[in-house]
């Protein structure tokens, strides 16, 4: 980033903008706020640490020097517009004065409403991604929030990811294509019960547990009945069973073996399978292992434990084009929770057979189109 987008307390008392704002970034209401102009909530995205007038900001562990505060500020735009309707800022930890959202748990929340009350999700299904190979979970996110049309109700704040700011994914004219998204976001589909949390953003060293505690913390506090991770692990890591069967596979917790059991057998969906603790060494334990599958099994192993309600379902994959793979993802989680009707041939020859709808930011998936100059 710029140094001029870096700033200590001392220079962002200055009124001047740190950074031109470009076309189309939203302002953010300026109550309660320490600064005297409006400041970008993204911002404050980065880990506490303590003030220092004049000098840079250092974090509390060994006094090692951090990245000073980052500040994107905006000066002009677009009024009116924001990430989410009612949008509020994060707690006081980075800046003071502002309003801080208490957590009724010992690990915390870090869920932020859109409006001005928390969402009841009682009762409702939680789909999230694991940030996987391929990205296969976080794709298939992607294309449940944009063919069911969800709605946006809030974001996550933490400091285990890292932090990110674009545009809108699931744009579908230029008047929404300006609203901001973050590196966690949460959907809403009250009608069929669902909430999905979309990751965007690689987790920061050793903060993927501390991130599992609280995002278990928050299901356990909002009320959700069950979890159902979208993942992925490496295909090359299969074993001579595996490869002869379909590529996906799932794991279920205790408590919810107790209740979908019988449903995920009328599938005759696999099971993951066991495998030695220590690769290579067969008379080792046995245990799941989910190579390639990110906070996974880290998720899997911690709501064991706290008893919660969750399903893991995963494909075997390898890195390049996996859009397919993640259509092919999310057909498997249709069979069991029935989120779309299946496209049946015979009702609209000229009807798409495929029924789930592409973001429209996946045109960008490749980057963009090869400069005709080259040719």
């Amino acid at each position: 980033m710029p140094s001029a987008c870096r700033a200590t307390f001392s220079q962002a008392r200055t009124p001047q903008p740190l950074l031109a704002p470009s076309p189309g970034l939203a302002r953010v209401s300026q109550q309660s706020s320490p600064f005297p102009f409006p400041v970008l909530a993204a911002a404050s995205f980065l880990p506490p640490a303590r003030q220092g007038t004049g000098r840079t900001l250092r974090t509390p562990r060994r006094g090692t020097p951090r990245s000073r505060l980052r500040l994107w500020v905006l000066g002009t735009g677009p009024p009116g517009t924001a990430p989410c309707s009612g949008f509020r800022r994060p707690a006081a930890a980075v800046f003071p004065g502002l309003r801080s959202t208490p957590c009724s748990g010992r690990a915390g929340t870090m869920f932020i409403p859109c409006g001005e009350t928390f969402p009841d999700l009682s009762g409702f299904t939680l789909l999230m991604p694991a940030v996987s190979v391929g990205n296969v979970g976080q794709l298939a996110i992607d294309l449940i929030i944009s063919t069911l049309d969800m709605c946006k109700i809030g974001y996550f704040y933490t400091d285990c990811l890292v932090p990110i700011v674009g545009n809108n994914p699931y744009a579908t004219a230029n008047e929404n294509a300006a609203e901001l998204s973050t590196n966690a976001e949460v959907y809403s589909l009250p009608s069929k019960k669902l909430v999905v949390l979309q990751l965007r953003s690689i987790f920061i060293k050793y903060k993927s547990k501390s991130f599992c505690e609280k995002l278990l913390c928050w299901v356990e506090n909002s009320g959700c009945t069950r979890v159902i991770v979208l993942s992925s692990s490496h295909s090359y890591h299969r074993n001579d069973k595996q490869l002869c069967s379909t590529p996906f596979r799932y794991l279920l917790t205790p408590s919810m073996q107790k209740t979908v059991q019988n449903k995920i057998k009328s599938l005759n969906w696999q099971e993951m399978e066991k495998s030695p603790c220590i690769p290579e060494i067969e008379d080792s334990d046995l245990c799941v292992r989910v190579p390639g599958g990110g906070i996974t099994k880290l998720l899997y192993d911690e709501s064991c434990s706290k008893d919660i309600q969750m399903a893991v379902l995963l494909k075997f994959v390898s890195e390049g084009d996996n859009i397919p793979d993640a259509l092919g993802l999310v057909e498997y989680l249709n069979e069991w929770l029935q989120i779309i009707k299946p496209h049946v041939q015979g009702d609209d020859p000229t009807a798409s057979t495929l029924p789930w709808k592409i973001p429209s930011s996946w045109r960008l998936l490749f980057g963009s189109g090869l400069p005709p100059a080259l040719f």
